[in-house]
């Protein structure tokens, strides 16, 4: 599996930070059991979310993530305009990989488990940093 991160803003992404990313990504992927070939990572903004949001949902907004799951290719987009901190662009990365994965939250429940599992999978991240 490779893990690509792509920065299609003018912010300035870390290695370090690229590094809690792909670290995030690949034990997600192990604690999932999950089956991804490639992983695309893009962070980007809203102006462009928006068009994929129209593009592929038929919504003409914004949002903080998308995710897309192709038969060799998955796509994470992130929306660096709402994104605070780093934690919060990790966040929506492990919203988005638990998307491809097959997690949806329609519903109370479902939405409360993918909720506490992406907190989980940043817990791990936080430790293993300290």
């Amino acid at each position: 599996m490779k893990i690509n991160i792509y920065n299609q803003t003018v912010c300035c992404i870390s290695s370090r930070i690229k590094e809690k990313i792909s670290t995030l990504a690949e034990y997600i992927i192990n604690e999932e059991r999950a089956t991804i070939n490639d992983l695309n990572i893009i962070i980007t903004n809203d102006k462009y979310m928006t068009e994929l949001n129209k593009k592929f949902l038929k919504i003409n907004r914004s949002t903080n993530v998308l995710s897309f799951h192709m038969e060799e290719i998955s796509e994470i987009y992130i929306s660096y305009d709402r994104v605070d901190t780093p934690d919060d662009l990790l966040y929506y990365i492990a919203h988005g990989l638990l998307h491809i994965i097959g997690y949806d939250h329609s519903r109370t429940a479902e939405s409360k488990k993918m909720e506490n599992k992406c907190h989980q999978y940043l817990k791990y991240i936080t430790e293993k940093e300290a």
